[in-house]
C-alpha cells in the first residue's frame, strides 16, 4: 500500500518471521553462533528463551538455513500435544511416514523403536537429525520429561537425536523446578535474546528499510527514531508494528518523512500498554501558570529588542505598562500587553540611583 509512495521494493515490516530479516544484534549473533556450535558437536539440549517478541521464531529460523545439509530437521510448531502425539509431529516432519494418521494406531513403544531405526540410519550416512520445539515453556510436564527420554537415543560417540527448546523466560523457571533436574542438567547451552539498545534501533529500522530497497535516513527522523525505541522499548516485534503503522499513517497524509507525530499517533493507534503511552512525549511545551518560558536561544536577541522598545516607548511608557500588569494579576486585570508576553523585561530600574552624578545614561534590561 504504501511501498510505492517511499519507493519500497516490499514491505519492510513485515510480522512475519522471514529469516532474510534476521538482524543480528549482539544477543542475537551470540545466540546465533552457540546454537550453530552446540549443534555441530551434538550436544544434545539446546535452550533459547527470550521474552515476548524478541525474535525467537526469526532467530530459529535463520538457524535451520545456515545447518549443514546432512542435517534434518523437525519444527514442533503445537506444543499443546501428548506424548505420543509429539512422536507422530517428529516422524512425520523428519520424513518418516507422509501421514500421521497412518500410525494412530501404533503404541509409544513402537514409535520409539520407528524413530530410533530412522535415526540409526543417517548416523550410518553421517547425518543426523534436530527437532526444534517452539513455545517450549507450553509444553507439560510428562512431554518434557518425554523429550529428554528421546535424548538417549544415541551410539557410543554421539547423540542421534538433538533437541532446541524454545520459549518465554518462564521455560527457565519451569527447567529449574525439582522434578524437571534430570532434564536440566542435560541442557548444554543456554541462549537468552534482549531487548535491542537504542544504537541497534537505528540499525534494525536502516537494515529492514534498505534491504526493502528504501533509505531510511531519509524517511525516518531522528526525533522519529528516538520516539520509536521508547514506545517499543527495544522490542522487534513492537518496532515492526509502530514503524508499519507510522509508513501507512505518512501515506495516508502524503508525508515523504516520518517524524515523531507519525510515531506517536502510529503508538496510540496500536493501543500500547500505558507506560508505553506515558513515554511519548507531548509535542506541544505548556508553560507554569502565570509566567511566560522565553526560549534559551531568544534570550540574546530579545534583549536587544528590549532594549529597542525601551529607546521608542521611553522609559515612562514602559513603566506604564509594567505597572499596569503583573504576573499575579487575576481574571478582571487588563490582558497582557503582546510586547509584554514576548520580552523578558528586567527589574525595574532604579530611578534615584541613576541621577546620581556620575551615574550612566544606558538602562540595562
Amino acid at each position: 500500500m504504501y511501498e510505492d509512495h517511499y519507493r519500497l521494493r516490499r514491505q519492510p515490516f513485515s510480522p512475519t518471521p522471514d529469516p532474510e530479516f534476521f538482524y543480528k544484534s549482539d544477543s542475537h549473533q551470540q545466540a546465533l553462533e552457540q546454537l550453530l556450535q552446540g549443534i555441530r558437536r551434538r550436544e544434545g539440549i539446546l535452550l533459547l528463551t527470550g521474552d515476548v517478541g524478541t525474535g525467537k521464531t526469526t532467530t530459529t529460523r535463520a538457524l535451520v538455513r545456515l545447518l549443514d545439509k546432512n542435517v534434518f530437521t523437525a519444527l514442533v510448531l503445537n506444543p499443546f500435544v501428548s506424548e505420543d502425539e509429539l512422536l507422530r509431529v517428529l516422524l512425520q516432519d523428519f520424513g518418516v511416514v507422509s501421514d500421521s494418521r497412518a500410525l494412530q494406531d501404533a503404541g509409544r513403544q513402537s514409535l520409539v523403536e520407528t524413530l530410533n531405526r530412522f535415526l540409526l540410519s543417517l548416523a550410518a550416512v553421517g547425518a543426523s537429525a534436530l527437532a526444534v520445539v517452539d513455545e517450549a515453556q507450553n509444553l507439560t510436564a510428562p512431554v518434557l520429561e518425554q523429550l529428554r527420554v528421546l535424548t538417549g537415543l544415541e551410539t557410543d560417540q554421539q547423540k542421534l537425536l538433538q533437541i532446541l527448546l524454545v520459549g518465554q523466560p518462564e521455560l527457565q523457571t519451569m527447567l529449574a523446578l525439582p522434578e524437571m533436574r534430570q532434564l536440566n542438567q542435560r541442557i548444554a547451552r543456554r541462549c537468552t535474546l534482549r531487548p535491542l539498545t537504542r544504537d541497534e534501533v537505528d540499525q534494525y529500522v536502516g537494515f529492514r528499510v534498505r534491504l526493502a530497497g528504501g533509505a531510511w535516513e531519509t524517511i525516518f527522523t531522528r526525533r522519529a527514531l528516538d520516539l520509536i525505541y521508547q514506545v517499543s522499548e527495544g522490542v522487534p516485534r513492537k518496532i515492526n508494528l509502530v514503524c508499519d503503522r507510522s509508513l501507512e499513517m505518512g501515506f495516508a497524509a502524503l508525508s515523504l518523512t516520518i517524524d515523531e507525530a507519525l510515531v506517536a499517533k502510529a503508538a496510540e493507534a496500536l493501543e500500547f500498554t500505558r507506560a508505553d503511552r506515558d513515554a511519548i512525549p507531548s509535542t506541544r511545551r505548556r508553560p507554569r501558570p502565570g509566567r511566560f518560558v522565553v526560549a534559551p536561544q531568544t534570550k540574546r536577541s530579545m534583549a536587544a529588542v528590549a532594549c529597542g522598545g525601551v529607546a521608542g516607548v521611553g522609559l515612562g511608557a514602559a513603566l506604564t505598562l509594567l505597572a499596569a500588569w503583573s504576573p499575579s494579576a487575576g481574571p478582571g486585570d487588563p490582558p497582557v500587553p503582546p510586547i509584554l508576553a514576548t520580552l523578558a523585561l528586567a527589574q525595574p530600574v532604579d530611578l534615584a540611583a541613576a541621577a546620581e552624578p556620575g551615574a550612566g545614561t544606558s538602562v540595562q534590561v
